[in-house]
């Protein structure tokens, strides 16, 4: 069964997308990015401005696109269950979700990232109804609060 990591807290939510994917690619666990063409437009440029001895290989995968994708790293707009069989997102361990909402595939993967920004109250909203989601469906939730353990 999949395991939800909610990170509360979060001072930049992009960054510490850029820091656990870094992990994730560090550890050779296969990982997705989900969120909006801008956020994955920002991430993606994150990624490529890393320093050389951190470079993540990932690719910016627009739908027409998923069955070519070969990087460990995806970041993808959309994680359909059917566009997830037909590629190499299937071997994928982790999904780290930008989405206010939950990504309709997110039961195909081992562990989900949510992070939940630190001072936006419509964001932290989203994040409780994302909690009881899970919560209600019997998921195993872990939080993570980075203001105790100081960002």
């Amino acid at each position: 069964m999949t395991d939800v990591h909610f990170y509360f807290n979060v001072p930049d939510k992009l960054a510490l997308a850029c820091r656990l994917a870094r992990k994730a690619f560090m550890q050779g666990a296969p990982m997705v990015l989900t969120a909006n063409a801008a956020q994955l437009g920002q991430l993606d440029e994150m990624l490529w401005q890393m320093a050389p001895s951190d470079f993540l290989a990932h690719d910016y995968v627009a739908e027409q696109q998923a069955a070519t994708a070969q990087a460990p790293i995806q970041l993808r707009e959309a994680i359909a269950a059917n566009s997830l069989m037909h590629s190499s997102a299937r071997s994928a361990r982790l999904l780290l979700t930008l989405w206010d909402e939950v990504p309709a595939a997110f039961s195909h993967f081992e562990r989900v990232y949510e992070l939940v920004s630190a001072h936006d109250q419509a964001d932290r909203e989203q994040a409780r109804k994302r909690w009881r989601f899970y919560q209600q469906r019997g998921y195993a939730i872990h939080r993570h609060d980075l203001a105790q353990k100081g960002g």
